[in-house]
């Protein structure tokens, strides 16, 4: 029977660990916090990404978020392990207990070393097996052509020896510089420093430039050889260097000696007075602003630096890639560790408890300790359009439209930056280790927040909400600070902050898309649906004439300005890009000018590169218009849109000079061939390729009520009708008094203008075909269902135009019927002004009219369909009409009763 005794037998009889055991448990029991916030954090984060990525797909197609946190998280473990490790015995002050155990400096040493690349390779095999799990869920399946290269440059071999040299210059960091933060600091330039000079050996392998190296997969056999030699080479003389400082630190009598300033063993102590006022006792905000500037003087140095040598580098115009560097990693990691530091000095030691038993207000502690590094960080934040040019797409997909609303984008984000690092100083029992959470927090914070943001376009304002709360949860964690608490009540609170400021985003934003949602119209409902539509007989649909989609590969934003306002120099400057030789006398008879700013795809083109010379391309062209002509079938069987729009337009246009226009298909880019060819022919059929298409197009449409057709044919057509018509009158001299020329081509220009006239339809034609086509697309729109791009067999989903409506936004009951109630709206407004009367091009009701249009067709992931991320719907590509228009095509009916009349009555005129 066991006695009590037995107990005590137990160590007795098994082996005793070594002391170089207990050194590596003592190691691990330092690490163990960095080692669970690393593992807790990596696997946040890609659940993050892949729930993003599967709520919205288009949020990131190409999976470049995980690559980034499969490089990112490891080498943020790698940076932090050795300054918590040796950190934490330079705060506690163990380094000399150390000495006094019967371990050797090395075993000390390779005690942390061992511990130290352990951890680092299991946060390598975490986020490894994190990676992998995230794209196959994503994907699928595995691809390892997809996987050999992550970033595009770096091979996973160059990432593993990147991570290990980042590790090696950790410590030689730490023992050089016994400040975590300090430390941290300078392995900054010594991994660059150690990137640079490893890119240029590489280079010296391969025999090309560094910049555009070599990597491990593409290198050949013998050069992976020399490779692998290299880094074993330079690891080797890295642990050397470790080697040297280690001996050096933990060899000696004792690490005073590495303080500064050194001070004398004999001396006694004396308290180091510090002049912070010249006549009486400093007041309590004085003298904690001055301690605080003394704590955070050396990260605020470093922030300043930092910034001075983005701006050189941007200036001296150096390596593009490192510069992008800077802004992508190294600005938000400034803007963390400034927030970071702001209670980093009181917390090391605590400090902080010399202002909880004294009785401070934690709002004076509060204010003294953001002042200095907040001022800092708001530097940084003036600095950043300098150094990164503020490109205007910087926030593109968050609804950011103008160089200002950029600049707001940047600055809220820098702030929350900066919020966040204070939030996570104020956590946990270690102060270091904040440094390297503050990253993995704000990236968990900011992948639900953007996403949240680049679902809904257009609320960046939230984020000053939100900047609101993180300020506001900073000075309620204050006191607890100042008391020293690191439990629960301190982390729990801050991630409930955090949550907070989600929170209040996500209300904010849908109490506004509730509120601005339009009040439901039941009458007017019942009377569009009460529109009974003629049925489509066999007879009709074999009447048809086709339209081959691909041959509309062209998008027109017709707009037109009046020139009633403007001064004659500035008609002239207007009136340029349409007419490049027009002076100020002729200015002055043009009453309207058009700009239409096309913008071309290659579908439905045909590169005729295969002929031997321009002579037999263009009679291509040629041969082709005259079938299109002959045609009766199909439109777009011979021409795309994009080859008449360089017909009528372009090519006119490039003949008097102006030489920044785009290429027509079949002839090459530049002005030069324009000067060699007799290109009138060539206009006149594709003039009447135009209408054709146009008069078809519209008939077709009393029919069928296709409002895509409608727009992208009928309207876009007529559009380069009338630009293509309007340079024919110029040449005619039809805008002025002056005589009519008198050549053969000119001859057959006016014979072609009359007749491309005559086909232009009628303003009863026009205003038909758009009601009908318009009540016929919403009609079609309510017969759809929600579901229907859900359903593997898709066929009964809700269309209109191009407004992206299998988004995953629209699964959202409440954007389903916003979106209804908005395009009755649009649909009732577009109606009422087709039958009262167009309004003119600057009528604010017409404004908005494009912005409610606008709305509903824009693509917010990107810009694939018509709008893109255009926020003003234009002519021809929406439902958009104006009087201007109809007043054009009056204008050219009146030229054209003009060239009817016997010649001697238009001289006469």
């Amino acid at each position: 029977m066991a006695t009590s005794l037995d107990v005590f037998a137990c160590p007795a009889v098994s082996r005793p660990r070594s002391a170089f055991q207990h050194l590596v448990w003592k190691d691990f029991r330092m690490l163990q916090p960095l080692l669970l916030a690393g593992v807790i954090g990596t696997a946040a984060l890609f659940l993050l990404a892949v729930l993003r990525a599967a709520i919205d797909p288009a949020s990131d197609p190409s999976l470049t978020t995980l690559s980034v946190l499969w490089v990112l998280l490891p080498n943020l473990v790698a940076l932090g392990i050795p300054p918590i490790s040796l950190g934490t015995e330079n705060e506690e002050r163990t380094l000399d207990w150390l000495r006094t155990l019967p371990v050797t400096w090395w075993q000390v040493l390779l005690s942390k070393l061992l511990v130290g690349f352990a951890a680092w390779a299991l946060a390598v095999l975490i986020a490894t097996a994190c990676f992998v799990l995230s794209w196959v869920v994503l994907r699928g399946e595995w691809d390892w052509g997809q996987i050999g290269r992550i970033s595009g440059s770096e091979s996973i071999f160059e990432l593993m020896v990147y991570g290990m040299g980042l590790l090696i210059c950790g410590w030689i960091a730490a023992l050089i510089v016994r400040n975590p933060v300090g430390s941290v600091m300078l392995v900054i330039p010594l991994i660059v420093g150690l990137t640079l000079l490893w890119n240029y050996s590489v280079a010296g392998l391969v025999s090309t430039h560094f910049h555009y190296g070599v990597t491990f997969l593409e290198a050949t056999a013998a050069q992976r050889v020399s490779m692998l030699c290299l880094a074993t080479v330079y690891l080797a003389a890295l642990g050397g260097v470790v080697a040297g400082l280690a001996r050096h630190r933990l060899a000696g009598a004792s690490d005073h000696r590495w303080q500064a300033p050194v001070a004398a063993p004999t001396s006694a102590w004396q308290p180091s007075v510090v002049q912070v006022a010249w006549h009486a006792k400093p007041r309590p905000f004085r003298a904690l602003l001055w301690q605080q500037v003394r704590q955070t003087r050396l990260v605020i140095s470093a922030a300043f630096s930092f910034a001075l040598f983005a701006l050189l580098s941007i200036w001296t115009d150096g390596n593009h890639g490192f510069h992008d560097l800077l802004l992508v990693l190294g600005w938000p990691a400034a803007h963390l560790m400034l927030g970071v530091a702001a209670f980093h000095g009181d917390r090391r030691g605590m400090r902080q408890g010399f202002f909880a038993d004294r009785g401070w207000s934690p709002n004076l502690i509060w204010v003294t300790r953001l002042i200095p590094t907040a001022s800092a960080s708001l530097f940084l934040i003036l600095v950043f359009p300098f150094v990164s040019g503020l490109d205007l797409y910087l926030g593109m997909h968050y609804g950011t439209g103008t160089l200002w609303q950029a600049f707001a984008f940047s600055v809220v984000v820098q702030t929350l930056l900066f919020l966040i690092g204070v939030l996570t100083g104020q956590w946990g029992r270690r102060p270091s280790l904040a440094f390297f959470g503050a990253p993995v927090v704000a990236l968990l914070w900011m992948l639900p927040a953007f996403g949240l943001l680049a679902f809904y376009g257009g609320y960046i304002g939230l984020l000053w909400l939100a900047a609101g709360v993180l300020l506001f949860a900073t000075r309620r964690l204050t006191p607890f600070v100042m008391e020293g608490v690191s439990s629960a009540a301190v982390w729990g609170r801050g991630l409930a902050y955090c949550l907070l400021a989600l929170g209040v985003m996500c209300l904010c934003l849908f109490l506004h898309r509730w509120w601005t949602t339009p009040s439901e119209m039941p009458q007017w409902r019942k009377q569009m649906l009460a529109i009974v539509q003629e049925p489509i007989t066999p007879e009709t649909l074999e009447s048809t004439v086709g339209v081959l989609p691909g041959t509309r590969n062209i998008h027109l934003n017709a707009d037109v300005y009046s020139l009633d306002d403007y001064e004659m120099d500035a008609r002239k400057s207007l009136l340029l890009s349409e007419f490049p030789t027009v002076n100020l006398v002729e200015a002055s008879a043009f009453q309207y000018t058009v700009r239409l700013h096309p913008s071309r795809s290659w579908a439905g083109q045909r590169m005729n590169y295969a002929f031997e010379n321009e002579a037999a391309r263009y009679r291509d062209v040629e041969l082709r218009l005259d079938a299109e002509l002959k045609s009766s079938e199909v439109m777009g069987e011979h021409v795309s849109q994009s080859e008449l729009y360089g017909l009528c337009v372009d090519t006119p246009i490039a003949a008097k000079g102006y030489a920044s226009v785009p290429n027509w298909n079949g002839l090459p880019y530049g002005v030069s061939p324009y000067q060699h060819f007799q290109w009138h022919p060539f206009r006149r059929k594709a003039l009447e390729v135009a209408a054709k298409w146009s008069k078809l197009s519209r008939e077709q449409s009393l029919v069928f009520g296709a409002l895509g057709e409608l727009l992208n044919n009928a309207e876009s057509n007529e559009w380069i009708m009338i630009a293509g018509l309007r340079q024919i009158a110029y040449e005619q001299n039809l805008f002025s008094d002056e005589a009519l020329p008198q050549s053969e081509e000119d001859q057959l220009d006016r014979e072609a203008f009359i007749r491309i006239v005559d086909q232009l339809a009628s303003e009863e034609l026009r205003r038909e075909s758009r009601r009908r086509c318009l009540i016929v697309e919403w009609q079609r729109f309510q017969t759809g269902e929600w579901n229907g791009w859900l359903d593997d067999e898709p066929g009964n989903e809700k269309l209109f135009l191009d407004a992206p409506l299998s988004d995953p936004l629209y699964r959202l009951g409440m954007e389903q019927k916003r979106f209804e109630r908005l395009l009755d709206l649009a649909v009732r407004n577009t109606l009422d002004q087709l039958e009262d009367g167009l309004p003119k091009w600057d009528d604010p009701a017409l404004t908005e009219q494009r912005l409610l249009w606008g709305e509903l067709l824009k693509d917010r992931r990107n810009g694939e369909n018509s709008l893109g991320h255009q926020e003003v719907a234009s002519p021809p590509r929406a439902p958009v009409f104006y009087r201007e228009q109809e007043l054009l095509i009056d204008e050219l009916r009146q030229m054209a009763d003009r060239l009817r009349e016997p010649p001697e009555m238009i001289e006469a005129t």
